[in-house]
């Protein structure tokens, strides 16, 4: 897999959706008292994703030690290339298993029930990210969280909570 992040291959109404669930896991850990207007923020978020960087810190630390009025558009911000990442990996995993599907359901045009029954049998399944997939994952957040101006303490912990948030699920 490349370092380089694949353009979306959802709707964008669905790769939002998955990004604002990320972000309310990582969310839910790092900012709690946030989830209250999540939906709010969320919404003003995905009218106008580049008004992330108006966004200037304050005195008074919200979630974990990230000093800003909220916490909620810099989690979204850094949620978009990990989902698009995501779905990118997913889907190659789909195409692979596709494959293997579809071949089960030409071997039955040809009459051959027995070997597409026994290939059918095996249960479809989402394994875990690999420890290589959660790494690309925290780098792909890393990278994210300075492109909206953080400082790289405050991107690494944003980083890390959304590999947490990954992980914990």
């Amino acid at each position: 897999m490349s370092n380089e992040v694949a353009a979306a291959q959802l709707p964008l109404d669905a790769e939002n959706a998955l990004v604002a669930e990320l972000a309310r896991l990582v969310l839910e850990e790092s900012a709690p008292e946030e989830l209250v207007l999540f939906e709010d923020n969320a919404a003003e978020y995905f009218r106008d994703p580049r008004a992330v960087a108006a966004f200037r810190p304050r005195d008074e630390p919200v979630g974990f030690g990230l000093d800003m009025v909220m916490l909620t558009p810099y989690v979204l911000a850094v949620a978009v290339p990990v989902v698009q990442f995501l779905v990118t990996t997913m889907a190659e995993a789909v195409a692979a298993e596709s494959a293997t599907h579809l071949v089960g359901l030409v071997r039955r045009r040809f009459r051959r029930k027995e070997v597409a029954a026994a290939q059918d049998a095996a249960p479809a399944r989402v394994e875990p990210l690999s420890k290589e997939q959660l790494r690309e994952v925290r780098e792909i957040a890393f990278r994210a969280a300075q492109g909206v101006q953080l400082a790289d303490e405050q991107a690494k912990l944003l980083a890390d909570a959304v590999v947490g948030g990954l992980v914990a699920r």
